[in-house]
């Protein structure tokens, strides 16, 4: 996935573009959908480039498949 898609829906379901380049803040990404967790969040910041694996404490598994997961309810909301 490209950044940019995910970026994208990201600020067309929370209309947040505050942190860095235009991403969406913690606060407004847990407000798209009640489904979201602490390691979707995470794996969008890793995504993102915001931090490296070892700086963070609770990745999924899965990472790309939380990625689409994150983009798909972006996208629903």
């Amino acid at each position: 996935m490209e950044k940019i898609i995910l970026k994208n829906a990201l600020r067309k379901a929370t209309g947040c573009t505050i942190q860095h380049t235009g991403w969406p803040c913690g606060t407004c990404f847990f407000a798209i959908n009640k489904k979201l967790t602490n390691q979707d969040w995470q794996a969008v910041l890793l995504f993102r480039g915001d931090y490296e694996k070892s700086d963070l404490d609770n990745l999924p598994k899965n990472i790309p498949a939380t990625l689409e997961k994150v983009l798909s309810l972006a996208i629903k909301s």
